[in-house]
């Protein structure tokens, strides 16, 4: 410890602008802790070969590798052990979670993703090479974020992902929603769709609510986040006394038949048809006659009276005189009156069906903006996989589980492709000619009871002056 104070002071001494200094001092304690982190990862190395040995395993030889960790690059000497038909290992690697081929460790990648769903690819290379002990470029953090996605999206559609848990929860009420989203790719336009779960609200402060239990389920694919979120439904949730209240826009795959496929069999399913949406419908269709939209929505959000909605239906078509008298307008007028009669059961308003539980949906859109603020607007443009593997890291960072995926040890859609690896990799080791110990060559001596001059004595001085 005084050893190290006093290389400080001298660091201290030795510079008199403030930053170069404390630059200064702050490479040296990063060198430290990378030395000091070499020399226990060497320990630990050591320590595991007993029980590598006690498994029939010998050591082949020692590789060096570096890895960046948290707190800078670390370059460490580890052992690699082979056996006999089996695949040649590095027992501190996998005790450390360090992949192959892979360059940074598992909380490197996490402080990297979480910089990198609130920041272009540019100003999140920037923050981590000011503030880490590495550089990385953008384009690197940009291949962290397609496979990381890759990861994780293997991992949470695996079959086994539901295994463990066994318990199912009884809730009175649960709460579903979904929505689409249009953003633009490399190759045309993408839509990546949500949806959420939660079992209600609580009151965080006066004003201020959250969703409790909450989970989200995103993907390019309809078909993947639907499935996903039923058999999260499925394994977590009892429905048999569950009433599932559910909201959309009644597009493509947001219907209630949709909503139906993912809770299967309950007590009681009520769906609405989000206000947002139908708002947004009626001023778009009626943009002839802004002065009926109010009425109109007061109509059917309020007094849910078809009667009324009718007259005022009516009313807008009359009004189709002179320039207003154009086929769009009769158009417009037309597709509202089929929209309303197709969804005119899901228009009821929460207050006039009688359920005796909180309303706790109509949040989807609002829940679109830590997805939005990341993926859309400032020319940005996702290839496939890039835009796959930000929203998993969006929904995993929003679930509150994202260290729980990448510090999994099992990569569910890799398990066929890993053991038949295994299976070459233990063919070709089982060919290798293996080093055989020996003991060198002999070095010996010639005797013979007789003269140092006899031809023996000769031949005796001449090999040991060969140089073996």
């Amino acid at each position: 410890m005084e050893l190290i104070v006093t290389e400080i002071v001298k660091i201290i001494k030795s510079e008199t602008n403030i930053i170069k200094r404390e630059k200064a001092i702050a490479f040296f304690f990063l060198n430290l802790i990378r030395e000091l982190m070499s020399l226990a990862l060497e320990r630990v190395d050591q320590e595991l070969s007993g029980s590598m040995k006690n498994q029939g395993y010998q050591i082949e030889k020692k590789n060096q590798r570096s890895i960046n960790m948290a707190f800078g690059e670390v370059t460490y000497v580890r052992r690699r052990y082979v056996k006999a038909g089996q695949e040649s290992r590095y027992p501190l690697d996998k005790f450390m979670g360090f992949d192959k081929y892979k360059h940074y460790s598992v909380l490197a990648v996490r402080n990297i993703l979480e910089v990198s769903s609130v920041a272009t690819y540019r100003n999140t290379a920037l923050a981590v090479n000011c503030l880490s002990g590495f550089n990385i470029s953008h384009a690197q953090i940009g291949n962290l974020v397609k496979t990381a996605g890759q990861k994780i999206k293997e991992q949470q559609e695996a079959d086994s992902r539901y295994d463990a848990q066994t318990a199912k929860k009884q809730v009175p009420v649960l709460y579903l929603e979904g929505d689409g989203v249009m953003i633009k790719g490399t190759q045309g336009r993408l839509e990546f769709h949500r949806y959420q779960v939660c079992e209600g609200l609580r009151n965080v402060t006066y004003k201020r609510r959250e969703r409790t239990n909450a989970q989200e389920f995103v993907s390019l694919s309809r078909l993947d986040a639907l499935n996903e979120a039923k058999e999260y439904i499925a394994n977590t949730y009892d429905l048999a006394n569950t009433l599932i209240i559910s909201n959309a826009d009644g597009g493509a795959g947001y219907a209630k038949k949709d909503f139906d496929e993912i809770v299967g069999r309950c007590a009681k399913h009520e769906h609405f048809l989000d206000v947002f949406h139908l708002n947004k419908k009626i001023k778009d269709r009626l943009c002839f006659a802004p002065e009926l939209q109010g009425k109109l929505i007061y109509a059917l959000e309020f007094k849910y009276d078809r009667d009324l909605v009718n007259i005022i239906l009516d009313t807008a078509e009359s009004k189709l005189i002179d320039e207003l008298d154009t086929p769009q307008n009769h158009e417009h007028l037309a597709r509202l009156r089929s929209y309303i009669n197709r969804r005119w059961d899901d228009i009821k308003p929460f207050k006039m069906r009688n359920l005796k539980v909180t309303k706790a949906i109509g949040s989807c859109e609002s829940n679109h903006r830590k997805y939005t603020y990341r993926v859309k607007g400032q020319g940005k443009y996702w290839s496939e996989a890039g835009a796959e593997g930000m929203l998993r890291i969006l929904t995993c960072i929003k679930n509150r589980d994202l260290e729980q995926w990448l510090n999994s040890d099992f990569e569910a859609g890799k398990l066929i492709s890993l053991d038949h690896k295994k299976l070459l990799a233990a063919a070709r080791d089982s060919l290798k000619r293996r080093h055989e110990i020996h003991v060198g060559i002999q070095h010996g001596a010639l005797t013979a009871e007789v003269a140092g001059g006899s031809y023996l004595a000769k031949l005796d001085r001449m090999l040991n002056h060969i140089k073996y």
